[in-house]
């Protein structure tokens, strides 16, 4: 599923953290704005452009204007692929990714990412990463030129503003 930041805020607004976590998953990619000049297609995540608004100035996004890409909640020992192929459970069709670019793990609560061999490498907050390395929340994780935010469902709610907790 992918909603942006302000569509999911309404869903976000009315479900305790527990309620949204079973709803979404415990984690979301949220998608960091590219850097001028690059082009994106992505299906999975992508961000929305406005035109009542005025232009920001250059580094400078609105975190309600983003998308966030969700997947079933998972098990305690899960894992999914995210690349350019259609066979992948996160799509990104952005040239610098690659057909199958990173596998995410999700084991006990904890997270880690594996480079599948891309070609432009995976990164997580700058370090590339070489097998497997863990992602925390809140990790910039960059496939390509592909840049997004790995955020647990309960700091995705107080970035939206939402402290209630059940």
């Amino acid at each position: 599923m992918t909603l942006s930041v302000r569509e999911l805020k309404e869903l976000t607004a009315r479900l305790d953290e527990a309620a949204l976590e079973k709803q979404l998953g415990a984690f979301v990619l949220v998608q960091r704005p590219l850097p001028a000049g690059v082009r994106t297609e992505t299906l999975s995540t992508r961000p929305i452009a406005d035109p009542s608004k005025p232009a920001k100035p250059k580094g400078v996004f609105d975190f309600e204007d983003l998308w966030v890409a969700t997947l079933p909640p998972l098990s305690s020992l899960d894992s999914f692929v995210i690349g350019r192929s259609v066979d992948c459970d996160v799509i990104i069709d952005e040239p610098t990714v690659s057909k199958r670019h990173a596998k995410l793990h999700w084991v006990g609560g904890n997270a880690t990412i594996e480079d599948l061999g891309a070609a432009n490498g995976v990164f997580v907050n700058s370090v590339r990463v070489k097998g497997h390395l863990p992602v925390k929340d809140n990790d910039l994780l960059a496939l390509g030129t592909t840049h997004m935010f790995f955020m647990l469902v309960g700091t995705l709610r107080r970035r939206m503003g939402i402290n209630r907790s059940g």
